[in-house]
Parts: structure tokens; sequence; C-alpha cells
């Protein structure tokens, strides 16, 4: 990378540069291995600063929200988290990121019991496995819950700080998964 690209202006043009490439159908791989070459690691604050811009530029939330799942990929390994400091057991950060957590082991624990079920046998009994789906869904659909508080918590929080982005998307991500849901 040039001492021009070097620039945090010129950082953030890139990536925004091949965010808009990824909405007109570029391949997520070759955007991700241009990140990667010609900016390294990218601090959280420019993908922040990056998706409100484009956002104030007038690139829709629902269309950023769509394709959020593509710029996760992309960035992944990419962003660099040195600078994030732990959140303290008992902060409401570290509460949500043990949830989502809960989440993860919740949607693993599900995808392993309809991976069993389309194993077993025909003639075996089906009561016990739908208890077992029954149960695990309502705890999945317990998530709301989470997302409730952290849109009424966290998300007015970063708004006041001048964030307003990342929990437009955030919601919008919260709604879609509400959906599926139902």
């Amino acid at each position: 990378m040039n001492d021009h690209q070097k620039t945090p202006r010129n950082r953030k043009n890139l990536l925004k540069e091949e965010i808009l490439s990824l909405h007109k159908g570029a391949d997520p791989e070759i955007a991700r291995q241009r990140i990667a070459s010609e900016m390294g690691k990218i601090s959280y604050a420019e993908v922040v600063q990056v998706e409100q811009e484009l956002i104030a530029e007038g690139l829709p939330v629902k269309e950023i929200t769509d394709l959020c799942d593509v710029h996760s990929r992309v960035l992944e390994g990419q962003i660099d988290l040195g600078g994030i400091r732990p959140t303290p057991p008992g902060h409401p950060v570290h509460t949500f990121i043990a949830e989502n957590n809960a989440v993860e082991t919740l949607i693993s624990d599900g995808e392993a019991l309809f991976d069993q079920l389309n194993n077993q046998s025909p003639d075996a009994p089906a009561a016990t496995s739908v208890d077992r789906i029954y149960s695990l869904f309502r705890l999945l659909y317990d998530v709301d819950k989470h997302y409730r508080r952290k849109e009424n918590l966290l998300f007015p929080f970063m708004e006041k700080h001048g964030i307003t982005g990342p929990p437009k998307v955030m919601w919008g991500k919260h709604d879609q998964i509400r959906a599926q849901l139902k």
C-alpha cells in the first residue's frame, strides 16, 4: 500500500468503493483480496464511519442490511480489534455478547437435532423429538427479548453519541430474524 492510500480518507473511500461494488454484484472474494492487499487491517471505527457515510449519501439502510452477511464475510479477519477494550462482566455489552453466544449454541443444538432426526429410522418414535424441537424453538423465540433490550438500551446510547448507522442496520437484521422465526 502506498502512502497516499494510507490516509484515513483514502482508506475509507477504498472501503466504500468495495462495499458499493458488492451492492452492484461484484465477486466478494475479489473485494476481500483487494481490501486485504490495499488496506491491510481495518479499524472497527473505519467500518462504522463508512457505513454511516453510505447511509448519509443515500444508500438505503435496507440494502445494507440485506447485504450485511456478505459484508461480514468480506471483512472477516480484516478488522483490527486490537483497540477494543474488553467489557467487564456485568456490563450490558458483556451480557449482550454472552446472550449472542447462547443463541449460537441454541442454533448449533437445533442443527444437531435436525441432523439426528434426518438420520433416524422412520420407525423411531417421534414424540420425544417433537418435544425437543418445541422446547428448542420456545427458547430460540426468546431472542426477541434480547433484541428489544438492545434496541431500547444500547441503540439510543449509541445514537446519543452520534453512531446512527450501525443501530439502524442491526435493527433491520433483528427484524429479518424475527420474520424468519415466525
